[in-house]
């Protein structure tokens, strides 16, 4: 059976959804500093935990340690972004990799004994991603921060 979606997909829908992000922070950069309560003070703790969650999920597919996200580079939006971005190109190196039983391996998250199978870690990291972007989204509207494009999965490129 077909469910009809794949993570690769998703992944490609994230991607462009970050690529729109980078650019229109890019030409407003002030918004980075607005107070945030989600994940820190400000929208810029927001993206630095979406994407560090992303990091920690692709490294435990691949089977790498908890990376140290102690020296990670995220002052600028280029060093920002690139953690997502680093983060999917792992996400994909494991998609490339991963035969039908590598899905379903138990891996320790190292939080909470959580020990989710590499399928339901990959849904984890795509749907944390659109459920913190929606929420950034709607709080730099609130604030005046109209964004120039709808982030709906239908008027994206990322599948038929």
């Amino acid at each position: 059976m077909n469910d009809g979606i794949r993570f690769s997909e998703l992944l490609a829908y994230t991607a462009e959804e970050n690529r729109r992000w980078k650019e229109w922070f890019q030409k407003h950069p002030q918004a980075m500093e607005v107070p945030c309560d989600i994940a820190g003070p400000t929208v810029h703790h927001l993206l630095l935990h979406i994407f560090t969650a992303d990091l920690l999920f692709a490294h435990r597919l691949l089977g790498l340690a908890p990376p140290d996200f102690k020296p990670l580079p995220h002052a600028t939006i280029d060093e920002l972004f690139a953690i997502g971005e680093g983060a999917a190109e792992k996400m994909s190196q494991f998609m490339e990799r991963a035969r039908s039983e590598d899905w379903n391996e138990l891996v320790p998250l190292g939080s909470r004994d959580l020990k989710p199978s590499k399928r339901k870690m990959m849904a984890q990291a795509e749907l944390h991603g659109v459920h913190h972007r929606a929420q950034l989204a709607t709080l730099l509207r609130q604030q005046g921060y109209k964004q120039d494009w709808i982030h709906d999965i239908l008027l994206s490129d990322a599948m038929r």
